[in-house]
């Protein structure tokens, strides 16, 4: 029997608010202890897990990708003590097969050629591969009785090279998680040797590991796929090097060298499996249950069919009660997520919290459970208070009365009309490609292509009406000849225009495009500015080669030079009738020669590096000012001596910009080198750093010794001297490498010269 709460609205929200409530904290209180249970089961069931320990498995792929890195790291190594660039193939190919024992080859050379084409192909997708990892580990490498050294980091690997565990220093201890080195004898076997490790048996593991890969020889295994037996060239690995590999304890909380064994998403539903078990599921279904009794409890006779129509969501309640009732379900994994999240595994946890003054912590805790707890059974109160009347009035009426679905089927009727609108829309488009045109297929058969669909357009329209069928035969065959006329005048504008356009293919860029193209005319403007384009590209092209043969004289002239005066000393060496002092005085002067040639190659190398991009940058926040100080401090006696004064205008304070030191300091260095050769002497030398808004501008200006006859341009290309002579010391590079370092670093670099001024501003 009714009573009166029940009719009344704002009671039997208050009533039902009050009722979920309840219900979330009776939920939440039988928390603890399915809390306990679960974590119990889950302890058992991983204690009855057999096999081996997961955390100790090592990663096969990272050791594959380490184990490619020592043949490019004794790359980079070899070409980093080498004056001349090496490649894999001088490397790691012993020798060739020979190509008359197969007739795949046409020749020895073409079986070279093309392996090492593969054996470069290999290396190039190992360092994609390894590049990956070089970051994650640090490595440091020697070759057997030599002491230099390629190594990533500051920490002192060296010191293990050849060692064993009790040679590891404290401070390497404490910063890597796992150290171990790799030697390669003579003919190349690796021994592998566990240094430091923070895991039990790893360094038996990391040395079957590594020996698997060893074994599987992948440099010939990646070349079988393109090799047949007898066309393999005899392969060889790292020899005489030694490679000391840590994994600091960063790094290693990342797994990035053992498996950890562990699926997270294997791991996630094992929890939820042992959570429904051992309670969860039971207690979330029984609090759905009670939440739908409750409603109709509360609902009463009210269900008689017409309780949603005094709502505002009566016109789509069926959708909103079947989402709820879906979300509900789905809501159940979360459920359990609540449990593990917010749950203790007893009272006196929550208690020993809260007596420790962590009430906040607690406090939020628990209101954020019970009201998540309080929102979900909500919804589903909600979901089955809109699918209710489905008990009274029947499905059917329901859907009539209730969903949103049913009541647009006008609205998807009329969607239907405006589609079949589409496809005719679409159909249209299609006929017009059919009959799209193109001029350079054949004349007659584009014609005869028009004339017939022309004709089936026609005929269809004709069927009503019997002689009409002559009368277009007649139409057809006229159309033919008028279509044909104009055609034929396009297809001769069509073929001037290729006619121009072959002009320019075949290199005639000089050739001015006349004539007439009739509908292609547009085009004509077009093909011009391609012709001034393809000019103007080759005219630089023919530029830089006139540059590569001047720079090829110049490098001859300057390496001849000292390479011509060691060869004659060398020779006056080689007489026994010369005095002590003057093999002294030979001596001194095929030191001064050699010196002389490395600055020119080291130039060489570093101005080959800025033109093809290959500068490494170590940007750190730097002081200009006191770095300019410091350079100039080191050519101050040659100034002297010289008579230049050097006179400074630049700021107290610091002046920080974000640049290599190594790379800014040459920058400065080459322009005082410049300065003590080339300023007259006796005069000034003006030094200016200004701060303008977001830029650091210096500039640096002295008078010429003798006239300058070039441009600023001119004199910051390679080899190019301020006394157009090739007599001066030096190698002509210096102001080339030095803007080349400063637009590596976004700077600007412009030299101007002013009769006899020689003025080099900078701009970072």
């Amino acid at each position: 029997m009714d009573i009166k709460w029940k009719n009344s609205r704002k009671a039997r929200i208050v009533i039902t608010a009050g009722f979920l409530l309840v219900l979330a904290v009776i939920n939440f209180l039988c928390y603890p202890g399915i809390n306990r249970r679960s974590k119990d089961w889950m302890q058992k069931t991983e204690a009855a897990k057999t096999g081996t320990d997961s955390d100790t498995q090592i990663r096969t792929q990272f050791l594959k990708n380490l184990y490619e890195g020592f043949y490019l790291l004794d790359l980079e190594y070899q070409n980093q003590k080498s004056e001349t660039e090496m490649s894999a193939t001088d490397l790691y190919i012993a020798s060739y097969a020979k190509a008359d024992e197969t007739d795949r080859w046409e020749s020895q050379e073409q079986l070279e050629q093309v392996t090492n084409d593969e054996v470069l192909s290999v290396m190039d997708e190992w360092s994609s591969q390894f590049e990956k990892i070089r970051s994650q580990i640090d490595y440091c490498v020697m070759e057997s009785e030599d002491g230099s050294k390629l190594k990533n980091t500051t920490q002192n690997l060296e010191s293990v090279l050849g060692g064993e565990e009790k040679d590891v220093s404290e401070q390497l201890a404490q910063y890597y998680s796992e150290l171990f080195a790799v030697k390669f004898n003579e003919v190349g076997a690796m021994e592998v040797i566990p240094l430091l490790s923070d895991r039990e048996n790893s360094g038996d593991l990391l040395v079957k590991s590594l020996g698997a890969q060893e074994r599987s020889e992948l440099l010939k295994t990646n070349l079988e796929e393109y090799f047949n037996p007898t066309d393999m060239p005899v392969l060889k690995g790292p020899e005489n090097i030694e490679f000391v590999i840590g994994i600091s304890k960063e790094k290693a909380s990342e797994n990035i060298l053992y498996d950890s064994g562990s699926d997270e998403e294997e791991d996630y539903f094992e929890k939820l499996s042992a959570y429904k078990i051992n309670g969860a599921l039971p207690l979330y279904g029984a609090s759905v249950v009670a939440v739908i009794a409750f409603m109709f409890f509360m609902t009463g006779k009210k269900a008689g069919g017409n309780i949603l129509n005094d709502g505002k969501v009566h016109a789509y309640a069926a959708e909103l009660g079947v989402t709820g009732v879906i979300c509900g379900l789905c809501l159940q994994n979360y459920f359990m997520e609540l449990i593990w999240s917010y749950g203790f595994d007893s009272f006196s946890d929550a208690a020993d919290e809260l007596m420790g003054g962590q009430v906040y912590d607690v406090v939020i805790s628990v209101l954020t459970a019970v009201g998540t707890l309080w929102l979900i059974y909500a919804m589903w109160f909600a979901a089955a208070y809109l699918l209710r009347p489905v008990f009274s009035v029947g499905l059917w009426e329901y859907v009539k009365r209730y969903s949103l679905v049913y009541q647009i089927f006008p609205w998807i009727k009329k969607q239907f009309k405006k589609t079949g609108n589409r496809i005719r829309q679409w159909w249209n488009t299609l006929s017009g490609e059919i009959t799209h045109i193109d001029f350079s297929e054949e004349t007659t058969k584009l014609i005869l292509k028009v004339v017939v669909i022309n004709f089936a357009v026609l005929a269809a329209c004709s069927l009503f009406w019997f002689f009409g069928i002559g009368a277009l035969v007649v139409y057809s065959i006229v159309l033919f000849f008028i279509i044909k006329k104009h055609y034929e005048q396009i297809n001769k504008d069509y073929h001037a225009m290729l006619d121009a356009m072959q002009t320019i293919a075949e290199g005639n860029l000089d050739q001015e495009i006349q004539g007439d193209f009739g509908i292609f005319n547009p085009f004509r403007d077009e093909l011009a500015q391609i012709q001034t384009g393809m000019k103007k590209a080759v005219e630089e092209e023919v530029k830089s080669q006139r540059m590569k043969t001047e720079l090829i004289t110049n490098v001859s002239h300057d390496l001849k030079t000292p390479l011509t005066a060691i060869t004659t000393y060398i020779e006056l060496l080689k007489k026994e009738d010369i005095t002590e002092e003057e093999r002294r005085s030979y001596i001194d002067t095929l030191e001064r020669k050699s010196l002389r040639l490395k600055v020119l190659i080291e130039d060489l190398f570093e101005v080959s590096k800025a033109n093809s991009n290959n500068i490494v940058l170590n940007k750190m926040e730097l002081d200009v000012v006191n770095l300019i100080k410091q350079v100039s401090i080191e050519h101050v006696d040659k100034m002297k001596e010289r008579g230049l004064e050097l006179k400074w205008n630049v700021p107290e304070e610091k002046v920080l910009l974000m640049l290599d030191n190594q790379k800014t300091y040459r920058i400065f260095e080459n322009l005082f080198v410049n300065v003590v050769k080339y300023a007259m002497q006796g005069s000034r030398v003006y030094l200016e750093v200004r701060k303008k808004a977001s830029l650091v501008e210096i500039i640096l200006k002295n008078m010429s010794a003798e006239e300058i006859h070039i441009s600023g341009d001119e004199i910051t290309e390679r080899f190019v001297r301020g006394d157009s002579s090739r007599n001066t010391e030096g190698s002509g590079l210096g102001l080339a490498i030095a803007k080349s370092f400063t637009e590596a670093q976004g700077g600007e670099f412009h030299v101007e010269v002013d009769g006899d001024l020689f003025k080099v501003v900078i701009l970072f």
